[in-house]
């Protein structure tokens, strides 16, 4: 069966969204074993995801969507990151602030969710993670397009198992659409995968671009509407954090608001 997060406590409100959710992996797990019945083992240890505690709360509410899991094949991913982020404040043997991908993710959800400070006013992502998926803190979505984990200790993503899960979930039903629509967010954040729009949603049209990277649209999957914003990959070497993520996200929103207000669930 696949796995929802065993550890982490949602208020009453979000469980009704839990079991929606549960439904749909099972569906998920099941189409893909039609599809690929030579790929059962691979199948019977996809990766889930979803969203953390609060995040139907929060204003506006954020989904970012990566590429694929690495090295936890079987587990569910908001589980592990959930501990990393509030306990032990690593990620591997890499300290929190220093993961490139998960601090970035963190800036820009604490920017979007207090107003879009100034840099210097976002606390250090081990600092956030300290409240994060509370009541008081920073909440979000997160899934990968990929429910494959990569477990190769090779850094560069695995495009034939993503392709390979991407078809799985959208040949007959658009499953990656389904779980959007399902999270019902209001700005959703993706990682240089416009080559993949196709599997979001059933509409994405062009808005604009903001700073070196980021792109604005406006994206439509299974009637729920929301402000897409492709970035580079938050684990991209080279690019910095302030000129690179957040400024343009942060111009991004401000350019498209009339958009992300969010809307009772």
């Amino acid at each position: 069966m696949p796995l929802l997060p065993s550890s982490l406590t949602y208020p009453d409100s979000e469980l009704p969204k839990l079991d929606v959710l549960r439904q749909l992996f099972e569906d998920w797990m099941a189409a893909a074993l039609l599809a690929a019945p030579e790929l059962k083992e691979e199948i019977e240890s996809m990766v889930f995801d979803g969203f953390y505690p609060h995040y139907f709360s929060q204003k506006p509410r954020i989904l970012f969507i990566g590429r694929e899991a690495r090295e936890i094949e079987g587990y569910n991913y908001l589980d592990l990151l959930h501990n990393a982020y509030r306990k032990t404040k690593k990620i591997g043997v890499q300290h929190l602030n220093c993961s490139l991908f998960h601090r970035r993710m963190l800036y820009t959800a604490y920017g979007l969710l207090n107003g879009l400070p100034e840099w210097k006013d976002i606390p250090d992502a081990d600092k956030i993670g300290d409240s994060f998926a509370t009541s008081e803190g920073v909440s979000f979505a997160f899934m990968n397009l990929s429910k494959f984990s990569n477990e190769s200790d090779h850094w560069s993503s695995n495009w034939k198992r993503i392709q390979e899960s991407v078809r799985q979930a959208t040949q007959r039903r658009n499953f990656i659409a389904e779980q959007i629509a399902l999270l019902e967010p209001d700005v959703v954040i993706t990682m240089n995968l416009e080559n993949y729009f196709r599997a979001l949603g059933e509409e994405v049209s062009p808005l604009a671009s903001y700073g070196d990277g980021i792109s604005a649209w406006t994206l439509s999957s299974h009637g729920h509407k929301s402000l897409l914003l492709d970035a580079f990959h938050f684990s991209a070497p080279g690019k910095r954090d302030l000129e690179h993520f957040y400024l343009p996200i942060r111009d991004a929103m401000r350019a498209n608001v009339r958009l992300t207000s969010s809307k009772p669930s």
